[in-house]
């Protein structure tokens, strides 16, 4: 494999990373103004960079980093999951995000010591991460939409974040699936294509979260239903 295509990879996966701080920064500074589901999410980019840290720190230690992967995982999810439990309103809506909650972390479980395992990445850990999420995003999508009448969605802060989450979670989801298989698990230049991917994909929803804490200003309040 080429040095400058690892070169590449790590250089593209430090700075989507690394980026991480800029939306918590951005976030941190306007903590005061934050409604909703905007106060939880400004922990992501954080966690998401520490657990970044705690691999990297895994490696060096044991040369093992899957049971990290495992945490991440299952911590993205509960984070996710309490931005748009507190994001919505409803009694209704907010009792399923908790049962959804629970039921999460007991297929996380048998997904790690049962289904597939320490030995590799939880691909249907990942894969249920993403119908979950990307299904509270498209319900946050359409209350929005009846909120606000259509108008003004890309400048209401959850909005521009949610598109950002969806897009990065159903991009990660189809190459998780695909780390499993056995041919690109054993090919670095592969492994490495994908995890480069996947770093784009972190990278655009950076941006994007770096965008929504911009929008938020000093007594406006933008919130979903």
């Amino acid at each position: 494999m080429q040095s400058w295509v690892i070169a590449l990879c790590k250089a593209v996966d430090w700075l989507a990373y690394g980026g991480m701080l800029i939306p918590f920064l951005l976030a941190h500074r306007r903590r005061n103004n934050l409604t909703g589901g905007l106060r939880m999410l400004r922990f992501v980019p954080l966690f998401l960079l520490g657990m970044y840290g705690l691999m990297h720190l895994a490696i060096a230690l044991w040369q093992y980093s899957i049971p990290v992967n495992h945490l991440n995982t299952v911590g993205e999810t509960l984070l996710y999951l309490k931005v748009y439990y507190d994001e919505f309103k409803s009694r209704s809506t907010k009792l399923a995000i908790r049962i959804i909650a629970v039921f999460f972390m007991i297929f996380a479980a048998i997904d790690s010591f049962i289904l597939e395992g320490f030995h590799q990445i939880n691909s249907y850990t990942n894969l249920l991460e993403s119908i979950l999420i990307i299904f509270l995003g498209l319900l946050f999508f359409e209350r929005a939409l009846i909120k606000t009448h259509r108008t003004q969605l890309l400048k209401t802060p959850m909005f521009v974040a949610t598109i950002g989450i969806i897009i990065y979670l159903s991009g990660t989801v189809t190459l998780y699936l695909i780390s499993n298989n056995s041919y690109l698990s054993t090919s670095e230049y592969n492994s490495r294509i994908l995890y480069l991917i996947s770093a784009c994909f972190l990278l655009l929803m950076s941006l994007l979260f770096c965008r929504a804490f911009w929008l938020v200003r000093p007594n406006v309040v933008v919130a979903a239903t």
